[in-house]
């Protein structure tokens, strides 16, 4: 496809965003590989959450969400972000992700300029946890926005970043770096089950 002819079909201001076209085309195939990844993350967190809270008040959901729907209905609706604050209102960040995997995981498998503590902290699981669910709300959102994934900002840092706090608000960045997006989103789906990885890729 002629420049020309992609500038006209997608818009200036879009393409605007990436080095070039074949990032743009790139950056499409890149979604498309990991959009059944998210969403098998999605449905498996959200309900990993209810089930946690239901051992807590059977009604939870109910008290929260205020609809006239089945409760089916009310869980599969609910956005990523709804279910992240759910997470923090009752602080369960600990209990969603196996321990081992936490105690295990290395964010700079991902990015090498990600740290391993705070000034005076070591990442304890539940900031792991929490940089976690946010770095996959980031990565849905942009995909699903059909934003550039492969975006990098200044000092060759990935545009996929997030910033967490301990209790004495020191601050920590954490990001993915474009070639390792696949990779993240598989080691959490490991975490889960290790079937996961492929699972929908028939």
């Amino acid at each position: 496809m002629r420049n020309s002819l992609q500038t006209q079909l997608f818009s200036q201001n879009r393409l605007r965003d990436y080095t070039d076209t074949k990032e743009h085309e790139d950056n499409l195939c890149l979604i498309a590989h990991i959009a059944h990844k998210i969403g098998i993350l999605e449905i498996i967190i959200r309900n990993k959450i209810d089930s946690l809270l239901l051992r807590q008040d059977s009604q939870w959901l109910e008290k929260i969400v205020l609809q006239e729907q089945s409760r089916d209905k009310i869980i599969s609706t609910q956005n990523l972000g709804f279910w992240l604050k759910v997470v923090d209102f009752y602080k369960i960040h600990n209990v969603i992700f196996d321990t081992d995997f936490l105690d295990t995981l290395d964010f700079k498998k991902y990015f090498i300029k990600n740290p391993h503590y705070f000034y005076s902290t070591n990442l304890m699981r539940h900031h792991k946890a929490k940089a976690i669910l946010q770095l996959l709300r980031l990565i849905r959102n942009r995909a699903f926005h059909f934003e550039n994934l492969y975006k990098i900002v200044g000092n060759g840092y990935p545009r996929l970043n997030i910033k967490i706090t301990n209790k004495y608000d020191e601050a920590v960045y954490i990001a993915i770096h474009p070639n390792k997006i696949i990779e993240f989103l598989d080691d959490l789906l490991i975490s889960f089950h290790k079937d996961l990885v492929h699972y929908g890729e028939s």
